[in-house]
């Protein structure tokens, strides 16, 4: 075992729980909420891109039955396959799907800790703890 992970081992021997909670599995939780928020907002900003993209069309229909100009048909035919592109991107990337995923990562580190201070307080208060993640 190399030199820094034993290091590292005895550390977190010595470490109260509480020490332990604060400087590994808090820092943990955070960054997972901030990847989380993160691929939520990217998904939030590409499905509105593409909500705009659908609504220009409707625009440019309603428009072009009131001046029929070939180029509000090809604009709508633009904004129809950019709309479709922003969706597919979205889909392929899977950006639902990673802040989902952060999002149980954190929620259950979170549960973990609260399960460790529940033990190490006999169990007190430990229902309420449970009853946000219900």
């Amino acid at each position: 075992m190399p030199f820094l992970q034993v290091n590292q081992v005895r550390m977190l021997n010595n470490m109260s729980a509480d020490d332990y909670i604060t400087s590994q599995v808090d820092p943990c939780i955070r960054r997972y909420e901030d990847l989380s928020h993160k691929y939520h907002k990217i998904h939030m900003g590409l499905m509105i891109a593409c909500f705009s993209c659908f609504i220009g069309v409707i625009i440019l229909n309603v428009v072009y039955i009131i001046v029929p100009v070939i180029w509000l048909v090809l604009a709508s035919i633009v904004c129809t396959l950019g709309g479709l592109f922003l969706f597919f991107f979205d889909s392929l990337n899977g950006c639902l799907e990673k802040s989902l995923s952060y999002k149980h990562k954190a929620e259950s580190l979170d549960y973990e800790k609260s399960l460790y201070k529940a033990k190490e307080n006999g169990f007190k208060g430990f229902a309420y703890r449970c009853e946000r993640y219900m």
